[in-house]
């Protein structure tokens, strides 16, 4: 054989050889990520991946790309550099690829990552022993196999995604019938959005001209309460009308204890889906799916796809953009365009039923990195924003008033951004012909720190910077125009309001509704809203969700806060709105605690002590 020849014969064999174990790894780590995660046996930072059944198909996919690149690379070696033993450095490396994938899936959170290269370095060599006496059969072996493993990856394919399609088709077509005149419904949550940071709240600057038109003809609730800090515990409360206390999904996924706004809302022959851009924490795999028929939180580009349901994908993102490549951004941020896209796709399948949409924009989240102009809106600088970044770990409570004034800018610049495109949404709708008849609510589910308390970010406290949120209800003709509500809210009311605001016959939700409070029929006794953050192992040491377990009510002029280690805090919101002054030993504040407190203990039971 001639040297091109050769090289022919041994690029050949050897992407084969790369696609055949490319498939079987990706097929085997697909299997490994789903089983140990629906057993709840993947450590944390793999769990918050996107790990559903997409990923067995998915899985096989990335890495059937990730070793025909390397066959590619060694191919290539092996023309420019003849004299080396290629095959065998080939032959190494896919074993160890391969054997390096499970073992760290399996392995990773309980031994260290280097003593999982020196594992899997040793078992590879071991099976490569054993491989090399037999090398041409098992090339034989997985050249005939590889149309096999293509089938069985193409297989996975339709029926993950043909699967989930029939389904909520299926589903559709057996919904009840809905009344006449049922309105369409839209729950959209901003994440990360603090209400002091609308104009219509009070801001200085014009954030929201969009957001703000809305509240004017509609109702504004001017003291709304997240009922955590952070994202998965609110989501769940939001969808179940249930406190974290009693749905218990803060650390844990939603379990089917509580019944869904998702479910009720199909029973009342609505068609329901979800739309989230908070891909790690509003999600199925988080037990937020129960109830739609349609759930679209990862999948939506290929870099999604890649960093969040690959392992490779995920120790590049985790690895090689943090730690080498210092990278700002979220390199599977989706945008709210592209949650517009898909909502707006989603509603146009079916003009028959009438609908509930519960979307989540993650564009105000760090880093707060929006597309120009609306980056430098706000700055005096160029480029601000970026350097509080949880997703890259870079971002630290000591950062410069001027720094932290920069984050500020841009952060304002992400609300200008979203503000634009649910005026872009509302458009599109309103050219469908289906604002006519829709109730949308804008809501948050907590908002964030910017050096208050020496605080970043969200998750760390529940001062009001962090559980503040806005509400918004706009309804022509259901709701008074321009109505402003002061008495403080929980938004874990939502379910109870939704059912009452399109006639539902039955709530089985606690409530109460705020309906009530819209129509100006409250009673006096209406209940202060509570929010609950359980202790952040891991967190920013200034936090103090990083020393233990926290507790807040929010009342018409005081909020009380309870920490199992650093005991009671109490301020009057009203005229010390930074929550400077605690009054927990003022004599005159001593009715409040006391009453505060007593209302915890009459909710939660031995769940509440003080400290």
């Amino acid at each position: 054989m001639t040297v091109k020849e050769n090289f022919l014969d041994f690029a050949k064999k050897t992407l084969v050889l790369a696609a055949g174990l490319g498939l079987i790894t990706g097929l085997v780590e697909g299997v490994l990520f789903l089983s140990l995660h629906r057993t709840g046996l993947l450590t944390w930072r793999l769990h918050n991946r996107a790990i559903w059944y997409e990923t067995l198909w998915i899985a096989p996919l990335v890495d059937l790309v990730l070793f025909s690149l390397a066959g590619g690379f060694f191919a290539l070696t092996s023309w420019l550099l003849p004299r080396l033993p290629v095959r065998k450095v080939a032959w190494f490396t896919f074993i160890f690829l391969a054997i390096f994938d499970w073992v760290f899936i399996v392995l990773f959170g309980k031994i260290s990552l280097f003593a999982i290269i020196i594992l899997a370095v040793g078992v590879s060599f071991q099976v490569f022993g054993s491989i090399a006496k037999r090398e041409a059969s098992v090339s034989s072996k997985t050249q005939k196999a590889l149309p096999w493993l293509a089938g069985v990856t193409i297989a996975l394919f339709v029926a993950v995604q043909g699967g989930g399609w029939l389904n909520e088709r299926t589903k559709t077509s057996r919904l009840p019938s809905a009344a006449s005149d049922a309105p369409n419904v839209i729950v959209i949550v901003v994440d990360t959005l603090r209400a002091d940071h609308l104009s219509s709240y009070g801001y200085e600057r014009d954030t929201s001209p969009f957001m703000d038109s809305l509240a004017a003809e509609g109702v504004r609730f001017e003291n709304a309460i997240a009922p955590s800090s952070w994202t998965q515990p609110v989501h769940a409360s939001m969808l179940t009308g249930r406190y974290t206390y009693e749905h218990q999904a803060e650390n844990t996924p939603l379990d089917d204890t509580y019944p869904t706004i998702g479910e009720v809302m199909q029973g009342n022959g609505y068609r329901t889906g979800a739309f989230s851009a908070n891909t790690l924490f509003f999600t199925r795999r988080q037990g937020h799916g129960r109830g739609f028929l349609h759930f679209e939180d990862n999948y939506q580009s290929v870099p999604d796809a890649f960093f969040n349901s690959s392992l490779y994908g995920f120790l590049f993102d985790f690895y090689g953009l943090r730690k080498v490549l210092n990278y700002e951004g979220v390199p599977t941020r989706v945008l709210a365009p592209d949650i517009n896209r898909a909502v707006l796709n989603w509603v146009d399948r079916d003009d028959e039923k009438p609908f509930l949409v519960f979307m989540n924009y993650f564009d105000v989240h760090d880093p707060y990195t929006p597309p120009e102009p609306y980056r430098s809106k706000y700055a005096s600088v160029p480029n601000p924003g970026g350097l509080i970044n949880g997703f890259m770990e870079r971002y630290s409570p000591s950062l410069t008033p001027e720094q932290i004034q920069t984050e500020i800018d841009a952060y304002d610049g992400s609300i200008a951004y979203v503000d634009d495109q649910i005026k872009a949404l509302f458009s599109e709708l309103e050219g469908r012909g289906l604002l006519e008849n829709t109730i949308v609510i804008i809501t948050s589910d907590h908002g964030e720190s910017f050096g208050e308390h020496g605080i970043l970010q969200h998750s760390a406290s529940l001062y009001l910077d962090e559980i503040h949120v806005p509400l918004i209800v706009w309804a022509p003709g259901q709701v008074p125009a321009g109505k402003t509500v002061e008495t403080p809210v929980t938004i874990t009311a939502l379910p109870s309001t939704i059912l009452e605001l399109v006639n539902a016959a039955d709530d089985p939700f606690p409530g109460p509704s705020l309906a009530a409070l819209i129509a100006g029929e409250a009673p006096a006794d209406w209940p202060d809203p509570i929010s609950e953050l359980a202790q952040m192992a891991g967190a920013a040491e200034v936090n103090p969700s990083t020393h233990g377990a926290m507790k807040s009510v929010v009342g018409v002029e005081m909020q009380y806060i309870t920490h199992e280690k650093f005991g009671e805090e109490l301020y009057n919101w009203r005229t010390d709105p930074q929550e400077k002054s605690n009054l927990v030993d003022d004599p005159s504040a001593r009715v409040s605690l006391n009453g505060f407190r007593l209302y915890l203990k009459s909710l939660l039971g031995e769940l509440f002590k003080i400290p």
